[in-house]
């Protein structure tokens, strides 16, 4: 009995120290605070680092209000400091009076009203001149030995003739020509006023060539046979006038030149065996262009002919590149007389270069039309 009253009592001791342990008026012991993550280690804090290490901010540009603002400063949840920094003032940059001038910055920002593209022309190559086809046939001032400022010039010709008189005859040509033309000396008279003494000072021209010759046989029939023609010739250009080129032509004026010409010189047949040496003689008006490209009018006698003979002649180059030593040339012949039955025809086409041309075989390529 006593056993069971000893376990009563302790079951209720237990009972009301529990009661007492949970009553509300017990303030619970205190448990360990935890460990606060925003605050920094003590070696790190702001309170350990001297006042004398803070790196100040750096100068605010001209002109421009600086408020420095700590991003990355932790937040100070401890004991303030009992000397703390004095707190930085927000400073207003003003512009001085002596400071240096700071230079724009330039930025790439296209311009609204940009300025006007002004084109320019620099002296282009010799290849780029535009002068008309014309120009480029009658003036050769683009070329060294092709030029009209030369007064001395020669010139190798060879190319194909078709004469018709009596029958029609198909041949070669082949020869030279030579042009002397003093126009220093006719300026230096006109200079010192001795103006008739210029006048009578002519061009001098003269040609050897394998070519078509026109004469009468035995029998007294017209007939045309291989033969080789050397003449000469003088012209006097009274009247001159110039056409001036435009400025994309440079020096590419247009020079024609009028007056008497006469001519004269010797044919003689290569077919026969026999030497018969015929004599011919022209006189007339030529109109020259820059200067040997030509068309005159003469009458005159030839001794392989009867009678007064009427004849216009004329050459004109046909194709020549700018700049070339090369060039294309025709000439055409009309003979007439009153004491024959017949007319004469001839027409050749030639090619003209100066000798000089033969020592670059590759200059050759200028014959051929469209290839630069």
């Amino acid at each position: 009995m006593k056993k069971r009253f000893g376990i009563a009592i302790l079951v209720v001791g237990v009972i009301a120290l529990l009661g007492f342990w949970m009553s509300p008026t017990k303030t619970p012991p205190p448990s360990p605070a935890p460990q606060p993550v925003a605050e920094a280690p003590a070696t790190i804090t702001p309170t350990n680092i001297p006042a004398t290490n803070v790196v100040p901010p750096a100068p605010a540009p001209t002109n421009v209000a600086v408020v420095p603002v700590p991003t990355n400063a932790p937040v100070v949840t401890n004991s303030p400091d009992t000397n703390p920094p004095p707190a930085t003032p927000i400073v207003v940059a003003t512009p001085e009076t002596n400071s240096i001038p700071v230079a724009p910055v330039v930025t790439n920002v296209p311009d609204t009203n940009p300025p006007p593209v002004v084109e320019t022309f620099s002296a282009s190559p010799t290849n780029a001149y535009s002068c008309s086809m014309v120009r480029n046939l009658l003036t050769d001032s683009f070329t060294n030995n092709l030029t009209d400022n030369q007064e001395w010039f020669y010139r190798f010709r060879a190319g194909y003739e078709r004469a018709d008189f009596g029958n029609a005859k198909n041949t070669w040509l082949l020869g030279i020509k030579l042009y002397y033309r003093p126009q220093s000396w006719r300026d230096d008279l006109k200079t010192g006023t001795n103006l008739i003494a210029s006048l009578l000072i002519p061009d001098s021209f003269a040609v050897v060539e394998h070519a078509a010759i026109e004469s009468l046989s035995d029998s007294g029939n017209p007939t045309t046979e291989d033969g080789v023609r050397v003449g000469v010739g003088f012209f006097w250009p009274w009247l001159n006038c110039c056409s001036k080129a435009p400025d994309d032509c440079p020096d590419g004026n247009l020079r024609f030149s009028l007056g008497p010409t006469v001519n004269g010189g010797v044919e003689e047949s290569t077919t026969g065996s026999d030497m018969d040496l015929n004599w011919f003689g022209y006189g007339g008006m030529r109109l020259a262009a820059s200067p040997d490209a030509f068309v005159e009018y003469a009458a005159g006698e030839n001794g392989g002919l009867t009678g007064l003979h009427q004849q216009v002649v004329g050459e004109f180059p046909i194709y020549r590149k700018a700049r070339s030593d090369f060039r294309y040339v025709v000439r055409g012949l009309w003979n007439t007389s009153a004491t024959q039955n017949r007319d004469i025809y001839e027409v050749a086409v030639m090619v003209e270069f100066p000798f000089e041309a033969i020592e670059h075989p590759s200059n050759f390529r200028d014959l051929i039309p469209f290839i630069k």
